[in-house]
């Protein structure tokens, strides 16, 4: 299928916006996330692609070819639900023909058609099973070949690993990203679970409240979020009280207050007052005795310690009454850290996110990777 394009569509659901002019273009072959919080209208926005709603505002373009009249029997489009919706009375592979015996396709091609799809996930030695013989893993596996066995242009996927435990998830999310680069389908994904759009997507969107607050490749979203909601719900930040102050025009430069130290700072345009200093646990660093004396560093006391196998978090309460949380890989037993003790915390300005008072907009982006697109 062509580009998919989403032109500022509004879906009212009474006096309230359950998407609030949302505009995506969506390219040929690519895997897309809509994420966010239960509530954010990003199935909202998937079923209104789908056909099942009908927007108030905008429309909504496959290719040059505008679908706002098209029931979503003819969109082409291939689905997989949250509980996959299978048939329980019909058998694998009768669960997968349902759709190609909809459309009319005949026996020799229905044939051939499910045991391909059957073939690519790896079911094919279960057509004859009923579901509830197969674990929740192989259902899963029977939604997703009744998806792309019709070869639709547009596949949507909503939650569909959400029924999953969490080991099964992992392995299942690997084998969907898989599979949707081996056929190549344009795949539109929804899910609240935000390591798991980071591990699958090549390109994100982050809905709050029915807008769509960014949207970026994975690490953009991650690295330069463009606002706090974006930065506190993607991963775990610190976000620190700062103060911006004598902000140069020809430099592009300002001075800023981080508890008891002071540095200068590149800004994406003019500012002065209070700030939001936003950096990951895994960017700042406890100050050991080779640290360059010139990093700039916070001081403060060490009040919780979780030992994480592959890592180590620290809760450190800084001199000016702020918590931060510290990352730290460096595990071996000679160099982990006690409840109490005094910790000197290491950051590259270059690293964090500044946003205004109120954290509706980034004020300076990550200096170490290009902006993200912002919506």
């Amino acid at each position: 299928m062509a580009q998919i394009t989403i032109d500022h569509v509004t879906k009212y659901f009474g006096d309230a916006k359950g998407v609030d002019d949302a505009h995506i273009d969506i390219g040929h072959g690519e895997f897309f996330t809509l994420l966010g919080p239960s509530g954010c209208g990003k199935t909202t926005l998937l079923r209104t692609l789908a056909g099942f709603y009908q927007q108030e505002e905008g429309s909504i373009y496959f290719g040059e070819k505008c679908m706002d009249s098209e029931p979503a029997h003819k969109r082409d489009i291939g689905m997989v639900f949250q509980n996959y919706a299978i048939f329980p009375h019909l058998t694998v592979f009768e669960n997968v023909a349902y759709g190609l015996r909809a459309r009319k396709v005949s026996k020799q091609d229905i044939e051939r058609r499910v045991s391909e799809a059957l073939e690519v996930v790896e079911l094919s030695a279960h057509r004859s099973k009923q579901p509830a013989q197969m674990s929740g893993g192989q259902q899963q596996r029977i939604a997703l070949a009744r998806a792309i066995v019709i070869h639709p242009g547009l596949l949507l996927m909503d939650e569909p690993l959400s029924n999953l435990d969490a080991k099964l998830r992992l392995k299942m999310r690997s084998e969907i990203r898989a599979l949707q680069k081996r056929l190549n389908i344009t795949t539109i994904y929804v899910t609240h679970d935000q390591e798991e759009a980071l591990a699958v997507s090549d390109r994100i969107a982050v809905l709050n409240q029915g807008r769509i607050q960014q949207v970026g490749r994975p690490h953009e979203i991650y690295l330069n979020p463009v606002n706090r909601f974006v930065a506190n719900f993607i991963g775990s930040t610190n976000f620190i009280d700062t103060e911006i102050m004598g902000y140069d025009p020809a430099t592009k430069k300002a001075n800023m207050r981080i508890a008891e130290q002071q540095v200068s700072v590149p800004l994406d345009r003019a500012y002065n007052g209070k700030a939001l200093f936003s950096i990951r646990p895994e960017q700042l660093k406890l100050k050991k005795a080779n640290t360059d004396s010139e990093v700039p560093s916070v001081v403060g006391s060490i009040t919780e310690v979780t030992f994480l196998g592959e890592k180590v978090e620290y809760l450190i309460d800084l001199k000016n009454g702020q918590t931060v949380q510290v990352n730290d890989h460096a595990v071996s037993y000679s160099e982990l850290r006690g409840v109490g003790q005094f910790a000197e915390v290491c950051f590259h300005v270059s690293d964090a996110v500044i946003f205004d008072e109120e954290g509706k907009e980034a004020i300076k982006s990550n200096g170490n990777i290009s902006a993200a697109q912002a919506i």
